[in-house]
């Protein structure tokens, strides 16, 4: 059997991932932020070396678009790098 884009047992891939790559922000809006981000936050359990093989891996799939969000997400200390990893593999970006 033949696997191809429109065949209905392929895998659906998203267009796009939204990536909480910290929780960190500069602001303290504690009854306004969904997220429950703030200047206490941290950046969670990932390493900016694992954001790097996610996105890697989402590029491989055949994901277009990745988003940072959660947080400030500039305030995280590797945002710099993963925004290039990115668009290194020809991803759109949004923040």
């Amino acid at each position: 059997m033949t696997i191809t884009p429109d065949s209905p047992t392929r895998a659906a891939v998203p267009e796009f991932l939204e990536l909480e790559i910290t929780g960190k922000c500069q602001l303290t809006c504690p009854s306004l932020c969904y997220a429950k981000a703030g200047p206490a936050a941290g950046h969670g359990s990932m390493t900016t070396d694992d954001w790097k093989l996610l996105i890697s891996e989402a590029a491989g799939i055949g994901v277009e678009k990745v988003q940072f969000i959660d947080g400030e997400p500039t305030m995280h200390p590797g945002f710099e790098a993963l925004v290039h990893r990115a668009l290194a593999l020809g991803l759109n970006v949004q923040v």
